[in-house]
């Protein structure tokens, strides 16, 4: 169903990184397939497996800068905390198979030295 959303909205990563945990890796290859991502690109993250905002932020600084989008797949309270990072106050809880997008203004994934981040989207399962 969100794979389904994520796909109608146009949301096509250039990048995916998924935690090795059976649910969320089940879940990054399901959008995957409903967005035509290349299934031997996606990645799996071992940093990503209950990770906190600092792990989301050294995980997302250390990809390439010629990646013109990233999406993770992980858990909570960890994306939570990670969004609210970004976008101060945004929600007290991601749902599960919740999706948020953010557009990030920086020549390369450092996010601590980013100025500018920007809802584009958020959605999950029961909005």
């Amino acid at each position: 169903m969100m794979a389904t959303r994520i796909s109608d909205a146009g949301i096509r990563p250039s990048l995916i990184l998924s935690s090795p945990a059976v649910r969320a890796w089940t879940t990054a290859k399901a959008v995957a397939h409903e967005i035509s991502y290349p299934s031997e690109f996606l990645q799996r993250e071992s940093e990503l497996y209950l990770a906190g905002t600092q792990t989301l932020i050294n995980v997302v600084t250390k990809q390439d800068a010629g990646f013109s989008s990233i999406m993770l797949v992980g858990h909570n309270p960890g994306l939570t905390d990670f969004a609210n990072f970004m976008l101060p106050g945004l929600t007290d809880n991601v749902p599960t198979c919740g999706v948020v997008v953010i557009q990030v203004e920086a020549n390369d994934w450092d996010l601590r030295s980013a100025t500018n981040f920007e809802l584009i989207s958020y959605d999950y399962p029961k909005k």
